[in-house]
């Protein structure tokens, strides 16, 4: 008897009543970056031999192309703001708030210190809001937040002005893979289109049937408000079988690599691709 060797797969579940109203995930080359879309395969008035840009680079392709993106499921807003020091009569700082309008405060009483808010100043430190709009996904609060200590001071999140303000997706999609296959979660390859950096994960699919929720920081530092749009590509999910990998450390084999050179240097361009590459099975 021949056994039919089982399929790879990756499966993304959401609520019923979801299913019509956001967007759903798609393979990755289906939502590649704008700026690689409309990028020219060639640089113009060049001559042909060296007229390649990095459209042609397969490499960069497999990486845009490769996996699945979440997209986003409901605009985003994101506030920038000033962090006020808020002061009672005597200037002592009795609240501390990022706002619009830091005026609205005065002559109002705190709600922790039950002190009466005086006067303010500029504490020279930016805040971040955001908001989904109104809308249940039935799986709770969709923003959430982490402490600072949860990653320590010496994580280099802190380089940006905003890295030490640890938010977190409430992911509305619970994903299963096939028996020894797990997912890596990372930013949409080479998308720089806005300034949410994802903390990166690998969770193992294949068990953990749940939402695997999704911790960011911001890296922009311009005070202002900006709307990142439903459907902005959110999430890079790139499935992997769990193999043992055997590491070896030794001296370059010379012949292999000069053998190499020589049969690229036969083609002035698409050298890789034609020689070496391995094309792709498209993700269904």
């Amino acid at each position: 008897m021949f056994w039919k060797k089982d399929k790879s797969y990756i499966k993304f579940h959401t609520r019923k009543e979801l299913l019509d109203i956001i967007p759903h995930p798609v393979p990755a080359n289906k939502a590649m970056p704008n700026w690689f879309k409309k990028l020219k395969p060639v640089i113009e008035n060049n001559e042909k031999a060296n007229a390649g840009t990095v459209k042609r680079c397969i490499p960069v392709l497999d990486a845009v192309s490769q996996g699945f993106i979440i997209p986003l499921w409901a605009d985003l807003q994101v506030k920038i703001l000033p962090i006020y020091n808020f002061k009672d009569e005597d200037g002592k700082i009795v609240h501390q708030e990022a706002r619009d309008n830091p005026k609205d405060l005065i002559n109002t009483i705190t709600n922790v210190t039950k002190e009466e808010i005086k006067g303010y100043e500029d504490s020279g430190e930016l805040g971040i809001l955001c908001k989904f709009p109104q809308i249940d996904l039935g799986v709770g609060q969709l923003l959430s937040s982490h402490g600072w200590e949860q990653v320590g001071n010496a994580c280099d999140l802190k380089k940006f002005k905003l890295g030490k303000a640890l938010l977190k997706f409430t992911n509305p999609w619970n994903i299963k893979t096939a028996p020894g296959w797990s997912v890596k979660f990372q930013n949409p390859a080479n998308n720089w289109e806005n300034d949410i950096q994802l903390i990166e994960g690998v969770v193992d699919t294949d068990t953990y049937y749940n939402e695997v929720n999704f911790p960011y920081v911001w890296t922009g530092s311009t005070i202002g408000e900006y709307i990142i749009p439903r459907g902005t590509p959110l999430v890079h999910v790139i499935p992997f079988k769990r193999e043992e990998v055997e590491l070896e450390v030794g001296e370059i084999n010379q012949k292999e690599k000069d053998k190499v050179f020589s049969k690229m240097h036969t083609k002035h361009f698409d050298r890789y691709k034609t020689f070496f590459w391995n094309k792709r099975k498209l993700e269904k």
